[in-house]
């Protein structure tokens, strides 16, 4: 029933229109042209009135296709709308950038982050930059906020870099006011450990802490983060101390790799120690 009145009203004219025809042949056949003229009149006045009376309801077919169409254009409009959103923090985010290279002389590579993956508390993330564009495995990462990590694994195309959100992290640090030397790790929460520091050091909240001049793998000065929290910690010499980092992880969409490998020799002794401190701890 409702395709039938769906049919009428899409064809009401061509209806009206047939139907008028077949009636004026049947009167022209079998009445006179004065009664027909008188007639034709009346009907031509009725019909008009009755279009007139009617008009108010609304045509489906026509309506459907409205609200398509409108649906349509405000799909697009917020399509436009979320790009334009994206745009602007975007633009916000790459001006913030440009002013990386006054922190270091080392070239930087722009590259967009276009994965994320954690396995074990391991967290890492893939851009879309690798060997062909000059990103070597042990370079470092940074964003306009500071520290992100550090290069793992590159392919001619892409690399991997390993968080600073990750359970393998040791990053040599000191908090900026003071020079108190200590070891960022990451032990699994949304904040970071300074490890290491003497209970008698000098260290508060709010001290922001950067990388040491000590560092094998970092540039020397990179902000890591700002201390949260500063406690005692039982039956130990050293201080607790949670950092939090500079670099919102969560929303990471861009880094900058710096263009700098590590002395290879050192990075050889310093690892050939590492091997067998190691191993002697495995013995016994």
């Amino acid at each position: 029933m409702r395709r039938f009145i769906e049919f009428v009203v899409r064809f009401k004219n061509y209806i009206a229109l047939s139907a008028l025809v077949v009636m004026s042949f049947s009167f022209m056949s079998f009445g006179s042209l004065s009664q027909l003229g008188g007639f034709r009149a009346v009907i031509v006045g009725s019909i008009g009135w009755i279009q007139s009376l009617f008009a108010w309801v609304p045509n489906p077919v026509a309506l459907k296709a409205e609200n398509t169409a409108l649906r349509e254009l405000n799909l697009q409009l917020s399509i436009e709308s979320s790009r334009f959103r994206q745009a602007m923090v975007q633009n916000q985010t790459l001006r913030k950038m440009l002013e990386l290279p006054e922190l270091t002389e080392d070239r930087l590579i722009a590259t967009d982050v276009i994965g994320k993956t954690t396995t074990e508390l391991r967290n890492y993330a893939t851009i879309n930059r690798g060997i062909e564009d000059g990103v070597r495995e042990g370079m470092a990462c940074v964003t306009d906020a500071g520290l992100v990590g550090l290069v793992i694994g590159a392919s001619p195309h892409y690399a991997v870099v390993q968080l600073l959100l990750n359970r393998d992290t040791r990053v040599a640090a000191k908090v900026y006011r003071s020079a108190v030397d200590g070891m960022i790790q990451w032990e699994g929460e949304m904040q970071l450990s300074l490890k290491n520091v003497p209970k008698t050091f000098d260290v508060q909240v709010g001290d922001l802490v950067v990388t040491s001049n000590y560092s094998l793998k970092y540039p020397a000065n990179m902000v890591i983060g700002t201390v949260t929290d500063v406690r005692d910690e039982t039956n130990s010499l050293f201080q607790r101390i949670l950092v939090t980092p500079a670099v919102n992880f969560g929303t990471l969409e861009q880094m900058y790799v710096i263009d700098h490998i590590p002395d290879p020799e050192r990075v050889a002794l310093e690892d050939s120690i590492q091997r067998t401190l190691k191993e002697r701890r495995t013995e016994r």
